[in-house]
């Protein structure tokens, strides 16, 4: 009895190893056309994390998409800053030192993609720096950018925000598609009440950057204008008609036009569309808890769609 309350003892002593709970997340959807197609689509997602006795926070997760893509990601967090390994944002270490957005897009798409990769980021005393670098596979849909190596830094006082950033492989400014051409970008931006302006400059760019922001609201108005020094601009328009309706719309130059008018009560959502090119688009969605039923029309594609979604 006695040897028994001894080992006890020694063993509650010891330390163990923390072992950090892990959640399960997930969903299924199915869509049906009116073309007769019926389109069923999975994701399964898991996450743990866990604070370290240093302090440091790791978390890591795998998503399975489809049950053909599968990404996952793992991440140490501390005073240092951030270190993730794994699935990463194809171009985050560059656009973090695009303030002022002279590069929409460093891979040689339109929007940005995942890659896998390692990522840093951190900040002190309002200097925040950021470093990456991208594996050569998977880096965009056609499979055609190579390892590249990004970094930006960005230093803030008062109201101005100060940042340059480079990367070394394809960035999205008049190259060709698979084209490797390495770009540095940088500029500042000032904000002062409802204006903000913004200047900036690309190596690849024959011309700077200068553009400026007006936000205000008046009761149920608001209203974002946006011009740059190319005579570019862009206004948005958001009007609360009441707790139920809400209508938008964006004004771009060409006169390209788009305006929503958005209907919600409860768990019921209903919106109508006109799009930049001339179609309307509507969707009645219902709020089932875990659950989501949505009946859609693409005016473009003048596809109806009914979507049921389940998740966990």
């Amino acid at each position: 009895m006695n040897k028994t309350i001894i080992a006890l003892a020694i063993a509650a002593a010891l330390p163990v190893a923390a072992q950090a709970d892990a959640t399960i997340s997930g969903s299924v959807t199915t869509k049906y056309l009116n073309t007769g197609v019926i389109d069923t689509d999975a994701a399964l997602s898991i996450a743990s994390s866990e604070v370290l006795a240093n302090g440091m926070t790791a978390t890591a997760s795998f998503d399975i998409l489809g049950g053909v893509t599968n990404s996952g990601t793992a991440t140490l967090a501390g005073d240092f800053g951030t270190l993730t390994v794994g699935s990463i944002d194809s171009d985050a270490a560059f656009q973090a030192g695009d303030v002022a957005g002279v590069v929409s897009d460093t891979t040689s798409g339109s929007s940005a993609t995942s890659v896998y990769g390692i990522h840093y980021a951190g900040t002190a005393a309002g200097l925040s720096i950021a470093a990456q670098l991208n594996a050569t596979t998977g880096a965009d849909a056609a499979g055609t950018e190579t390892k590249g190596t990004q970094m930006s830094a960005t230093y803030v006082f008062n109201d101005v925000t100060l940042g340059y950033a480079y990367a070394s492989a394809d960035a999205d400014g008049g190259t060709s598609e698979g084209v490797n051409v390495a770009q540095t970008a940088f500029g500042a931006s000032y904000s002062f009440g409802d204006l903000a302006i913004t200047a900036g400059k690309s190596s690849i760019a024959d011309d700077a950057v200068v553009s400026a922001t007006y936000t205000f609201t008046a009761d149920a108005l608001t209203v974002k204008a946006q011009m740059d020094n190319d005579s570019d601009y862009q206004i948005d328009l958001t009007f609360v008609l009441s707790d139920s309706i809400t209508i938008a719309s964006e004004v771009d130059k060409g006169n390209d036009t788009s305006l929503t008018a958005t209907y919600t009560a409860g768990d019921l959502t209903a919106s109508v569309s006109k799009t930049d090119d001339g179609t309307t688009d509507a969707s009645i969605a219902l709020d089932l808890g875990n659950a989501d039923l949505t009946l859609a029309r693409d005016g473009g594609d003048k596809e109806t769609s009914l979507t049921y979604k389940v998740a966990f």
